[in-house]
C-alpha cells in the first residue's frame, strides 16, 4: 500500500509573490508616511524667520519631502529645505554651515540642524509608521 503526498508549489509561489507585492506596497506607503512625519517635525523646529505677517518665513515654507522611490536596494526618500534669497540658499547655510560652526538658533525650541535633528528624534516613530503601513497592506490583501 502506498499513500502519496503532493505539494503544489505553483500555489505557494503565487502566494509568495502576492505577499512580496503587499510588503513592497505597504513599505512605499509607510515611507511616504514617515517622510511626511519627518517634514512636519523639521518644520516645527526650523529657525523662525522675521517676516512681517509670515511666522516662520521662507525657510519653514520651503521644507518639503520627495516621493518614495523603489530601487534595487530598497525604498528611498528625503526631506529637503531650499530657501533661496537673491541666489543664496539660506536653508543650506543654516543647516550645514552655521550649525557646524557652533551657531545657535535665536528662538527657543528651534535648531539650526533641523533636518538632521528631526530625523534622529523621530527615527523610531518613522520605523513604526513603515511597519504599520506594511501590516495594514498585508491585512488589506488578506495575508494575515
Amino acid at each position: 500500500m502506498s499513500i502519496e503526498f503532493e505539494l503544489d508549489f505553483a500555489k505557494f509561489a503565487k502566494l509568495m509573490d502576492k505577499a512580496s507585492e503587499a510588503v513592497q506596497d505597504g513599505a512605499v506607503n509607510g515611507v511616504g508616511d514617515a517622510l511626511e512625519y519627518w517634514q512636519l517635525k523639521a518644520t516645527n523646529i526650523a529657525p523662525i524667520g522675521r517676516y512681517k505677517g509670515r511666522r516662520g518665513g521662507n525657510l519653514r515654507a520651503r521644507i518639503d519631502h520627495t516621493t518614495p522611490k523603489v530601487g534595487p536596494d530598497g525604498i528611498t526618500g528625503s526631506v529637503v529645505a531650499n530657501a533661496f534669497n537673491n541666489g543664496f540658499n539660506y536653508a543650506l547655510y543654516l543647516h550645514d554651515v552655521a550649525a557646524k560652526s557652533g551657531g545657535t538658533a535665536r528662538e527657543p525650541g528651534t535648531v539650526l540642524d533641523f533636518l538632521e535633528q528631526a530625523k534622529n528624534d523621530g527615527e523610531a516613530r518613522m520605523h513604526r509608521l513603515i511597519e504599520d503601513a506594511i501590516e495594514a497592506e498585508l491585512q488589506r490583501k488578506g495575508m494575515t
